[in-house]
């Protein structure tokens, strides 16, 4: 069982709370089985009132680490960061805790300084602000992001998307679907994807360029993907061919590469951080596969 704690700050985001605990459920009804279990958490514990006034029973910080946590911060973060919650979260982190945040959250991840490596998601409208306080933690101009072990939102319904990343890497990328399509919802491509997949395509091919963006780091195999889908590798190969004019292959590298080309311009993490999250092991084949790609290196990106 996934264990889920959701760390509710005085004034916290109602909706944010719905768009997590509601696609959990949808999901475990799905599976059939208690797979994701939540609990709602606190500094001291007791009520906690909502931004629209609703309260909500918490417990107290617990000592046992969950599988994840989730910071629900309030419009004034800094009354989010209490000696308590920063310490939790902070232990959360030296024992491999997935860690993920909403909106202002990530202003409290900064103050714990859990955004050195991993980035948090930023509205447009605040990242300069974010960064002018804490110049040193890594927000990028995102609606979600996630980068294990931080994963976060930038509030509102972008907080599904996040949802459903964090169903998918607990489970698969069929079933974070699945739960979309109950909840009504159709996910937004990631803007680092090179084009929208038209529904016209068939879903077998679409299936398998939803599965690829959450396994850029990891460089999955297309042999793997084919198997998740339940299909043979030949037909997966024919279907890219004649619908989107490109082998699973060619398909996946232009994936990993844009989302590289992204975190070159809205991070500061190191090249070589770079092409080791985006699936590359080696930073010399990397540059060589991106100037192939972008007709510039890494370098000269950062600086535009």
């Amino acid at each position: 069982m996934v264990k889920v704690a959701l760390l509710l700050a005085d004034r916290f985001p109602i909706l944010s709370l719905t768009l997590i605990t509601e696609p959990l459920r949808v999901a475990n009804r799905e599976l059939g089985r208690q797979s994701f279990e939540w609990l709602a958490v606190s500094d001291k514990g007791g009520i906690c009132q909502s931004s629209s006034g609703i309260p909500l029973d918490t417990t107290a910080l617990p000592g046992e680490a969950p599988d994840a946590a989730i910071l629900l911060s309030s419009y004034k973060p800094d009354r989010s960061s209490t000696v308590e919650a920063l310490s939790w979260l902070r232990g959360l982190d030296r024992k491999g805790c997935l860690l993920g945040c909403v909106d202002t959250g990530a202003l409290v991840f900064a103050r714990a300084g859990l955004l050195g490596v991993r980035p948090a998601a930023a509205h447009p409208e605040a990242i300069a602000g974010f960064h002018r306080q804490f110049p040193d933690s890594l927000f990028v101009d995102r609606m979600f992001d996630f980068s294990p072990p931080r994963f976060s939102s930038a509030g509102g319904v972008a907080t599904l998307d996040m949802t459903l990343a964090l169903i998918a890497h607990f489970t698969s990328q069929r079933l974070a679907q699945r739960v979309a399509q109950i909840l009504t919802y159709d996910p937004p491509v990631a803007g680092w994807m090179p084009q929208a997949i038209p529904q016209s395509i068939p879903q077998e091919a679409r299936d398998a360029v939803a599965i690829m963006p959450s396994n850029l780091s990891r460089g999955m195999r297309i042999s793997e993907i084919a198997r998740e889908l339940e299909i043979p590798v030949w037909k997966l190969n024919r279907l890219f061919n004649r619908y989107l004019h490109s082998s699973p292959t060619s398909y996946f590298v232009r994936l990993r590469l844009a989302k590289a080309r992204d975190m070159l311009r809205n991070t500061t993490l190191p090249v070589g951080d770079i092409a080791t999250e985006c699936g590359y092991d080696n930073a010399e084949v990397f540059s060589r596969a991106y100037r192939s790609r972008y007709s510039r290196s890494p370098s000269q990106d950062r600086d535009l």
